[in-house]
């Protein structure tokens, strides 16, 4: 037999078997359909970390699966599976259902990058059943552009997308189903916009899945809404505890229901009581362990408050020319959690303090860092720069001796009624080694906020901060590290009431300082005497 024929019986042969293969399929597909349940359809489908999923001591879980209803929101704390009830309820929905589309949204862009790599993607490569629903060629599309569109063989589509993005692409998406991941700090005007994408489906089902944050937020808002089930153990059920609110379905899960936590003696690391001793925040151990909203310490600045000043056109810069000019702060990373950051950023021609660049150093040598932002101050044209002195004395000194005081040293004090002086002396009355300037640490704190918040004549929000925004994730990790900051009254000495304000540990505030020292850096620039560049080490 000649090699062609060979070659036309080898594809009838394969055409053949792969129909019979079809029809195997298409035959077991009748014989075993997809259960609709969605606590069989989980079991059934879902394969997690090599096993099929599973329900066990978690009976708690199977009414949420069930609910049925076009709004659900989840208070819960950390690491309470709910990360896999929102893959579960995504996939249910659009494989149950062809031709349909969901919106999985978060408020970060790692997030949902994580979430569709680590969760999504490997949901539907792990279960052979959910395999067969993305085609080779879509199989393709799980790579960097999954953090948009993942497309199913069965018509379904599933859009992800950031809740600090802009939102006007997603107004033109009709949607089905919506899941809004991390909704303690996911903005108010997200959820307008997705209600919207929802209103035209016959479906129109939300999902809403956060952490207990703090009282009065959002989040809190919409929680107080719902009907606000907890979990009887003895009963086996849901209770709502406001009934009347049926607008949402709310469940409260927490790290007490958990069957891997609350078996473990006292004396367990994990255990209940001994986070209760390990975590020294009231705040972390009510929002992260029991899933509760936070009645304490204000908080003077909001996500919303930070995401009001993006601009969507604007991206981080890599240097800056003559003769602009412009003002660096550097805060010195100290401890486990806190990293160096610099802060550059210059003025607009609406007289707006512009960020142009900032860097978190995952380098912890010192002096690495010190040769790097000496790099960076003469790269951007950095008029004036001011740095921490609390944890990079020795940084400053060696900053210096390059740049003279052109890089100055700030100590925070608490003396509201002087914010800011030159130190040029010491309590003995000798000449400083280092040119260092005093700041009361509330005033510029508070200086920051009213930047951020600021109001035009009209009362219309108006920030003069101005946050680039065209690549949000070179950008969004400063917003924690301006809302982690919380305020309290305190009294001073003379009697008078003064704010006083701190943050949780393990919730730097770095690039919060670095905006104030770039703030403090344009001040001392503009204080009397003129500044005069002069040879701190000599005689």
């Amino acid at each position: 037999m000649s090699f062609s024929k060979r070659r036309r019986v080898s594809e009838k042969v394969s055409l053949i078997l792969g129909n019979v293969a079809s029809t195997k399929a298409e035959l077991q597909a009748v014989r075993n359909p997809i259960p609709q349940d969605p606590v069989q359809w989980a079991e059934r489908i879902r394969i997690l970390k090599g096993s099929p999923f599973t329900f066990q001591d978690r009976e708690y879980l199977l009414p949420l699966y069930r609910d049925n209803s076009h709004r659900v929101i989840i208070v819960k704390s950390r690491q309470m599976e709910m990360t896999e009830w929102i893959v579960n309820w995504i996939l249910h929905k659009l494989v149950t259902h062809p031709f349909t589309t969901a919106i999985y949204t978060a408020p970060r862009m790692d997030q949902v990058s994580r979430f569709s790599h680590d969760r999504f993607r490997k949901a539907l490569l792990d279960s052979p059943e959910l395999r067969d629903f993305i085609s080779k060629a879509r199989e393709a599309e799980l790579g960097e552009t999954a953090i948009g569109r993942i497309p199913f063989s069965n018509g379904s589509i599933c859009y992800l997308i950031s809740a600090w993005g802009d939102f006007g692409a997603l107004r033109n998406i009709p949607a089905d189903f919506a899941a809004i991941d991390e909704m303690q700090d996911v903005q108010q005007e997200a959820i307008p916009v997705i209600e919207e994408t929802l209103s035209h489906s016959s479906f129109g089902t939300m999902i809403m899945v956060g952490t207990a944050s703090d009282e009065g937020s959002e989040f809190s808002r919409v929680w107080q809404q719902s009907d606000m089930k907890e979990w009887d153990a003895e009963s086996g059920a849901w209770i709502p505890q406001r009934p009347q609110n049926r607008f949402y379905s709310g469940y409260h899960i927490d790290q007490r229901m958990a069957p891997w936590i609350k078996s473990l003696p006292p004396t367990h690391p994990n255990s209940i009581e001994a986070k209760r001793i390990r975590y020294r925040s009231e705040r972390r151990f009510l929002n992260e362990v029991l899933g509760l909203f936070y009645r304490g310490l204000a908080k003077p600045l909001l996500s919303e408050d930070l995401l009001a000043c993006r601009d969507f056109q604007f991206a981080l810069m890599d240097h800056l020319d003559p003769p602009y000019v412009s003002y660096a702060g550097i805060d010195w990373g100290g401890g486990q959690h806190a990293f160096t950051v610099i802060w550059i950023m210059a003025k607009d021609d609406k007289d707006r303090w512009r960020l142009i660049y900032v860097r978190k150093f995952d380098e912890r040598d010192p002096m690495k860092q010190v040769q790097i932002i000496g790099n960076l101050i003469e790269q951007f044209n950095v008029k004036q720069a001011v740095a921490d002195i609390g944890y990079g004395a020795v940084q400053v000194s060696e900053l210096q001796k390059r740049f003279a005081s052109r890089v100055i040293g700030c100590q925070y004090i608490r003396r509201p009624e002087l914010p800011l002086e030159r130190k040029t002396v010491d309590e003995s009355g000798k000449r400083v080694a280092q040119m260092l300037v005093n700041a009361d640490r509330s005033f510029w704190i508070e200086t920051a906020i009213e930047l951020i918040k600021h109001k035009d004549p009209t009362g219309a929000l108006n920030p003069l901060l101005v946050i680039p925004w065209a690549e949000p994730l070179d950008i969004e990790w400063i917003i924690e590290q301006f809302t982690c900051i919380e305020m309290e009254e305190q009294e001073t000495v003379s009697g008078k009431r003064y704010h006083h304000y701190t943050h949780s540990e393990g919730e730097p505030d770095d690039a919060l300082h670095g905006f104030i020292y770039a703030l403090i850096a344009d001040a001392y620039g503009r204080m009397a005497p003129p500044l005069v560049v002069q040879d701190l080490f000599g005689d």
